[in-house]
């Protein structure tokens, strides 16, 4: 009689990574705790990354006094006169709150100048686009002036270079004035709002905030060609003679 053999082991599972790892005594990788891991390296990393690219202040604050010592009150023939009769934003929480130093003045050839041209310096450690206020096509407006030019120009300089600008014609009835503005975001120059936001987010990646200055200066009058001549005159001589740290307040480290 033939003896009939049941095994009843069960099929024999395939061999794979667990089952050598459990012949020789080690326990089989969790999938979900690798994946843990590779979460938590990530983030940390993000967080390592966040850190080391934040950008950091460029340029420290300047008080009232150290800015506006940079502008002596006077400079070749232009001799201070006043604080008053600028057009300037509406006064009112936000606009005081949007930027750090803001200098107006006006300065004349002689204390008897008839046309002085009038200066607006608004300037900011920590340029975050706030001195878009300060811009004529916004501020003029709002005082009731109608913009009847709005043209590219450029102010050229001894060393060769030009400080790119604007240069504007604002009419209010019985006063126009013609208007030449530019501003400055850390070493550029950018004209249009649009390169100024481009120009922060460089700086940005690059691992700093830079400050920010809007330069405006203008001048009543009916000649607009003789206006232009005499801003521009009036911009070149401060450039010149107002000293090295004066001069990178303006224009940057040229």
């Amino acid at each position: 009689m033939t003896a009939t053999v049941i095994d009843d082991a069960g099929p024999v599972p395939e061999r794979g990574d667990g089952d050598s790892e459990a012949r020789h005594g080690r326990p089989a990788a969790d999938p979900l705790s690798r994946r843990k891991l590779l979460i938590g390296l990530g983030v940390a990393g993000v967080v390592v990354a966040s850190e080391l690219y934040v950008p950091r202040r460029l340029m420290p604050r300047l008080s009232e006094k150290q800015f506006e010592a940079l502008f002596p009150n006077q400079f070749g023939p232009w001799i201070y006169q006043s604080q008053s009769g600028l057009v300037l934003p509406p006064e009112d929480q936000l606009s005081r709150a949007l930027y750090e130093q803001l200098l107006t003045r006006t300065y004349g050839l002689g204390a008897a100048d008839p046309d002085p041209v009038m200066m607006v310096l608004a300037y900011s450690s920590v340029q975050e686009g706030r001195l878009q206020v300060h811009r004529p096509e916004v501020c003029y407006p709002a005082a009731g002036f109608s913009i009847l030019e709005n043209v590219a120009a450029e102010i050229p300089l001894r060393d060769g270079f030009a400080i790119p600008c604007r240069f504007l014609t604002a009419d209010r009835g019985a006063r126009r004035e013609y208007i030449l503005y530019w501003t400055r975001v850390g070493d550029a120059m950018p004209v249009r709002w649009f390169d100024q936001r481009l120009q922060m987010a460089k700086d940005n990646l690059q691992g700093f905030i830079p400050d920010g200055l809007l330069a405006r200066v203008s001048i009543i009058g009916n000649d607009r060609d003789e206006a232009k001549a005499t801003l521009i005159r009036y911009v070149q001589t401060m450039v010149a003679d107002i000293g090295k740290a004066g001069r990178k307040m303006l224009i940057g480290s040229r």
